[in-house]
């Protein structure tokens, strides 16, 4: 064989390795999705992660969701038959966490703002976060609230809200890197009756990886966290509820939100929002067993999260 052509050859094979290795890492970041070319998902996952996709549910105690009803569903395989594990928040750490794919955090009202940077480093690493309804709304000895002055010229006293934190004088802004900001649980500001319809889940966006072949309207009752989304963020409304008419609640006096006044949240809540480079962190405002735990069982929205976070 000439020489040219083994030269050729060779340049060809660093070609390839070269192009390889930058969709690995586009694929790794999300700012690629896997299924744009046939087959790639199973070998990335292979050849990245050594098998198939690994699921944490982080959990602590309290708040909306129940972990091992979640890690049952994900393992039927009338609707998933993914097994996923389940992990109190105290064994986290910036080591294991980035063993797994994804992680879901849930029943977990309770979150240290080191267990928040954890999270953060791990989607920075390349993760993909669930975050539901009000996990880490309620902060640890030691963690204080960010004042909306202390981020904004001209600000006001007020706290920003619970996941607007200061540690050791230094800004932890997880309500930028989720994209939306907690104002309080459903349930906690008016008189919510078990068995009746809240509102209707509302598709924003039919051909968005989450909610892709879902209704487009979907019955929701039982309680979810009323959100905001933060202005300035790359966030996606992917899902909003309806509620037919403005929101009206009274505050139950979180130091976001002062104690008695009423306040409108209008008639369109932020349900499920994604953000983060390549749409790598989804926040939904109630956790996904509780969507599918309907009086008309909605098995798809569990898939769909699956499936559009680490196939799509």
């Amino acid at each position: 064989m000439q020489k040219s052509t083994i030269d050729t050859i060779f340049h060809l094979a660093i070609l390839l390795a070269l192009v390889g290795t930058l969709i690995g890492i586009l694929m790794f970041t999300g700012i690629l999705g896997c299924n744009a070319i046939p087959g790639a998902c199973e070998i990335y996952y292979q050849v990245f992660r050594g098998g198939a996709p690994s699921v944490l549910i982080a959990y602590g105690e309290g708040g909306l969701g129940n972990h091992e009803q979640l890690e049952q569903l994900m393992g039927n395989r009338d609707y998933l038959g993914v097994r996923a594990q389940s992990m109190p928040l105290e064994r986290l750490s910036y080591g294991n966490v980035n063993e797994y794919d994804l992680i879901i955090v849930e029943e977990a009202k309770k979150i240290c703002s080191s267990k928040l940077q954890v999270f953060q480093s791990y989607v920075n690493s390349g993760g993909r976060l669930v975050w539901t309804g009000d996990s880490g709304t309620e902060l640890c000895d030691g963690d204080e609230l960010l004042l909306d002055r202390e981020r904004n010229e001209g600000g006001s006293d007020a706290p920003l809200g619970p996941w607007a934190r200061k540690q050791f004088g230094k800004q932890l802004s997880f309500d930028e890197f989720l994209g939306v900001n907690y104002k309080a649980n459903y349930c906690g500001l008016s008189n919510c009756v078990a068995g009746v319809e809240a509102g209707r889940i509302e598709v924003t966006d039919s051909q968005h990886k989450l909610v892709y072949g879902l209704s487009p309207s979907i019955k929701y009752e039982g309680d979810f966290a009323i959100i905001e989304i933060n202005k300035g963020t790359n966030s996606r409304l992917v899902a909003t509820l309806d509620y037919g008419t403005n929101f009206v609640g009274t505050s139950p006096g979180y130091p976001w939100l002062a104690g008695g006044e009423k306040y409108d949240f209008g008639k369109t809540l932020p349900f499920i929002v994604s953000n983060q480079v390549g749409e790598r962190v989804a926040y939904y405002a109630a956790p996904p067993e509780m969507l599918v735990n309907q009086k008309e069982p909605y098995k798809a929205i569990l898939e769909q999260m699956y499936y559009g976070l680490l196939y799509n």
